[in-house]
Formats: structure tokens, sequence, C-alpha cells
């Protein structure tokens, strides 16, 4: 399910189904976790690859490594779902090259998205204004959730298969 500005994984279905077999939740969330963390680091880690490879007519994008820690991923405490987004309100600074920055994921949904004719007002020093252009979208962050989804999905089954074997053998012993 895609929501504004990130990809949602939901988990909801799995969980009534896996409620019928009588397994300890802590185990369960544990399984859960692990599994949505790994499937969506791979749709991270795809993205952020996108992100260094963007180029604008000038050149390349200015430092992509540090805008890259802007696309963020969020496993839920419950276990019952995750989240991959471009927005992050958790986390102000983001720590890079030694030094505490403020959290460049604002900046990345204009690139993603591009942005209208952006032109001041005239007023002081300026009387007739300035245009400040048009920033072209480049998407990065959809064609990573296309082009690994699939991926991604077959990673959460397999996980989350491994993780209740696991649980059921050491139920059995």
């Amino acid at each position: 399910m895609a929501d504004n500005d990130g990809w949602l994984i939901d988990a909801h279905q799995l969980y009534s189904v896996i409620d019928d077999l009588d397994l300890s939740s802590k185990d369960l969330n544990k399984a859960m976790k692990k599994a949505l963390a790994t499937s969506s680091r791979m749709i991270q880690t795809e993205a952020k690859k996108n992100l260094r490879g963007l180029s604008y007519k000038g050149g390349p994008i200015k430092n992509p490594v540090f805008l890259s820690r802007g696309v963020n991923t969020l496993v839920y405490k419950s276990g019952r779902g995750a989240s991959i987004s471009l927005l992050d309100n958790r986390k102000v600074t983001v720590r890079y090259k030694g030094g505490n920055y403020k959290n460049p994921a604002y900046l990345l949904r204009f690139i993603e998205r591009g942005t209208d004719k952006r032109e001041l007002k005239g007023r002081g020093k300026y009387p007739r204004g300035t245009n400040r252009g048009v920033l072209e979208a480049r998407p990065f962050f959809a064609p990573a959730v296309q082009a690994k989804y699939k991926a991604a999905q077959d990673i959460l089954n397999d996980g989350i298969e491994k993780e209740l074997i696991k649980i059921a053998n050491k139920k059995r012993s």
C-alpha cells in the first residue's frame, strides 16, 4: 500500500492467521521485526543507489551520500508493519562525517517530485524580484519500490517462514 511519501508494509492479515496457531507473541514479534527489517532494507538500499546515480544539467547531484541518509525505514514496535519513506519526523539531526546536520529528508521530496516555477517578489535590493527557476523531477524512490517490491515480498515471506519454523521446533523440544 502506497501513501504520500513512502511505502507501507502491512502484516495484519498474517497476524490473524498466526493468532490461531497459539504461538508466543514475543517470539512472533521478534520474527516479524527481523523479516520486515530485511525486506524494507532492500528497498531502502535500492532507493539510495538510485539517488546516488542522479544528475542534472550541471552534473551529478551534490553530496548524494549525505542526502541518502534521508531515505528512512521504520519497523513498528508491534512487529505488525514497516514504513519506508522520504520524510522522517523522528530524527531532527543526522550524523555525517563526525558532525550533526539537519535531516536531509525534506529535500528529497523536491528531488523526487520536482517543483513549479519559484519566483520571489521584488523588494529592497532586488526591486524586480528574482526567478529561481524550476527543479525538474528526478524520481528515484518510486522506481526503487517498483524494482524491488516483488523481491522484498519474497524475502519477507521466506524470513517469516524460517522464523516460524525455528519457533515451532523450539516448542517441540
